[in-house]
């Protein structure tokens, strides 16, 4: 960590204020590894909907009342794996923590009750509770909702609701508790002594009948478990810092944003044993939503992940290539099959995925591995041949209806030759034609070459001089104009002249992109602009597209309007605990009509000011290259423990100077000057043997 959060326990790290944190009860949940559970935040001691796959109680609802009544909340924390809360009722104070519990599919509720009032109290203390069960074998996009009832077996202070599926086991420590299965409620008494404290805990566990079982015989008396789910997240924040960059900055509010960016390392973190992957990296997760990984929302941290978690990052990418990526968008978790249709953007994330993955960690030797009986390099040079006939000249993808790019609503549709689509493949072709001469093959075709026929073709049919924009065709020549925020995704490409970015440029206006809050996905004066359709409709915008047109903008110098967008963004590090699918651009608000809650591609804005504004480049010869653009409202802003291939640098920036130490060395340098630093092969290249002959002798 940095000198500047040195003095702040890890645990804080994360944390968010309830008055700060937008997100509605329904949509607040905590989650580690194995359990996620919803926090109705002003209820002071209830939780909702249990998921701990493969098993799913959605109707599940746990309410703690006394004297009769729900203890309304005054103020709550959030942390990632549990919240607590604080509120009072008839000379009652309360403390509460919901938190979940190590390695386990348990929640833990530990209230505290401390008597205001004058005279002893005996307090009625009821928990209510109700909920079905089911074991789910395909978690893709929407929660699940089906459950099958359960039986209810009480043993004094222990309750299990049960069914063919498994079972969900209750216990607490509250005085003589009385389980009355016609209301669905304990009740207990709690004495409290006036000016005293009571503790009393709830434990909830999930999973097959004897293990819940013993799981809450076991968690019931220990009193420390919350201290130790404490323990354990301060240690993987730790981990966190211990492999990414820590960033500090005169502004605060991009420190919150660069770091709240981070949390989906932990909270999109599955370790599960009956995941084909350990870890699985989930699109989404808190409350049972989107379990599944989406290629698309994978793919948005391929240049973060290589430096977080290599491991996962390279058996990810095996995983999307056992599928058919021209018929699927997505891998279930429980079996690794693909599920979903065709989304026409996965050739070109798949191939950046293994691009960067090599140039990043130096492991070539990857490109070798075989999936489905093929080497990966192979994979990739399919990806980048996709519907196209390398025997022939190149030629503009028609990608045919279904409206799965932008999924519009309404009556709009954008399908057939789209230019955002068929303008990424120039540095697909470039991408591929890296990796193949990296891996010494030779493809079908020379794709550095159709790259520049592309170019050519693009320019040639779909640019309108008057529009100053690309148009979208269909098969009987008919166009349309889509001012969609996808085609900023060009910016930084070899496929646009300086006509055509400028062109593109133009656009990036209060007029028709630019809003108070953000960026927005569908210029304003496009006649299929939906201020309800967030993430592509126009009304707001995906969370991980402004970090990456902020990214392309740094890399072609234009740090002024990369970093307009940044400061219209940067309150999302301060009002929410963690970002949605898509967020509005035009006031503080979110899209709520989605189960993605945590989408993983908000760690694109980690990587957006570390590749972009810190204009971290490593080429395929290995050598890192360092040009820091800070922005006017933050001069001050440095990066420590970067750590690419064999190095360890650390970065500061101070006005219109910045310092690269690396090796004991430091290397100072004006603004806008690229500093670089050599590759070492020899060095780099051992750890990767090292782990290439333990792969060959696991098998």
């Amino acid at each position: 960590m940095n000198d500047q959060t040195a003095d702040l326990s890890c645990l804080e790290v994360f944390a968010i204020e309830g008055d700060r944190n937008l997100i509605a009860p329904k949509h607040l949940g905590i989650f580690n590894g194995r359990a996620t559970v919803s926090v109705p935040y002003r209820d002071m001691m209830s939780m909702r909907g249990l998921f701990a796959p493969p098993y799913s109680s959605p109707d599940f609802d746990l309410q703690v009342r006394l004297f009769g009544e729900v203890v309304p909340t005054r103020r709550y924390k959030w942390y990632p794996h549990k919240v607590d809360r604080e509120g009072a009722i008839n000379g009652v104070r309360v403390r509460s923590t919901l938190c979940t519990v190590c390695d386990a599919r348990a929640i833990v509720l530990q209230a505290t009750l401390t008597s205001e009032a004058a005279t002893d109290l005996d307090v009625p203390f009821q928990i209510a509770l109700a909920g079905g069960l089911n074991y789910e074998r395909q978690w893709g996009f929407l929660r699940p909702t089906e459950v099958w009832p359960c039986q209810g077996e009480c043993l004094g202070n222990r309750l299990t609701l049960f069914n063919h599926c498994g079972a969900i086991s209750i216990a607490t420590d509250a005085p003589d508790p009385r389980w009355e299965p016609w209301s669905g409620h304990w009740n207990a008494i709690v004495p409290l002594t006036r000016g005293a404290s009571v503790r009393i805990r709830v434990i909830v566990a999930i999973g097959e009948k004897d293990e819940s079982v013993a799981l809450c015989e076991r968690q019931l008396p220990q009193y420390d478990a919350i201290a130790q789910m404490d323990r354990r997240v301060e240690s993987q924040v730790r981990g966190i810092f211990d492999r990414l960059p820590s960033l500090y900055a005169e502004d605060r509010g991009l420190e919150q944003l660069y770091t709240r960016s981070l949390v989906y390392l932990l909270l999109n973190r599955w370790d599960v044993p009956e995941f084909k992957l350990r870890p699985f990296y989930s699109t989404g997760g808190i409350n049972g939503g989107c379990v599944g990984a989406y290629l698309w929302d994978f793919s948005e941290s391929w240049e973060l992940m290589p430096l977080y978690d290599p491991d996962a990052a390279r058996e990810h990418i095996k995983a999307f290539m056992s599928v058919d990526l021209t018929r699927h968008f997505a891998i279930m978790p429980m079996n690794g099959e693909g599920f979903g249709p065709h989304y026409y953007i996965n050739q070109e994330k798949i191939i950046f995925l293994t691009y960067y993955y090599v140039l990043l960690t130096g492991d070539t030797a990857f490109l070798r591995e075989r999936v489905n009986d093929q080497p990966v390099i192979q994979h990739v040079i399919d990806h980048a041949l996709y519907r196209d006939d390398p025997a022939g000249p190149v030629r503009l993808i028609d990608y045919g209806i279904g409206n799965h790019h932008l999924e519009l609503r309404k009556r709009f549709v954008y399908d057939h030759y789209l230019p955002d689509l068929n303008g990424r493949r120039y540095d697909s072709y470039h991408a591929a034609a890296a990796l193949c001469d990296i891996a010494g093959v030779t493809p079908p075709a020379d794709m550095r070459r159709r790259a520049e026929q592309l170019k050519r073709l693009l320019n040639d049919e779909l640019w309108s001089e008057a529009d100053r924009w690309y148009v979208f065709r269909d098969p009987a020549g008919r166009t349309g104009l889509r001012y969609t925020v996808q085609m900023f995704k060009l910016i930084g490409s070899g496929v646009l002249d300086d006509k055509h970015l400028q062109g593109l440029l133009s656009h990036l206006n209060e007029d028709e992109f630019l809003s108070d809050y953000g960026l927005h996905s569908m210029s304003k004066r496009d006649e299929a602009y939906d201020q309800v359709d967030i993430d592509n409709g126009g009304g707001g915008i995906c969370v991980c597209f402004p970090p990456q047109i902020m990214e392309r903008l740094y890399r072609i110098g234009r740090a002024d309007l990369a970093q307009d967008i940044l400061k219209r963004i940067l309150w999302w590090g301060d009002r929410f605990a963690y970002w949605g699918d898509s967020i509005v651009a035009n006031q503080k608000d979110y899209r709520r009509d989605t189960p993605l809650q945590n989408a993983i591609g908000g760690l694109a804005v980690a990587q957006s000011i570390i590749f972009g504004m810190f204009g971290v480049r490593v080429d395929a010869e290995g050598n890192i290259t360092i040009n820091p653009a800070p922005p006017t409202f933050s001069p001050r802003v440095g990066l420590t423990n970067l750590r690419l291939r064999d190095r360890v640098c650390d970065i500061r920036v101070e006005g219109d100077r910045y310092h690269v130490t690396c090796d004991g060395q430091t290397m100072t340098a004006q603004v806008g000057t690229p500093t670089t630093l050599p590759c070492r092969p020899k060095a780099a290249a051992e750890p990767h043997r090292k782990r290439d002959a333990a792969i060959q002798s696991s098998r």
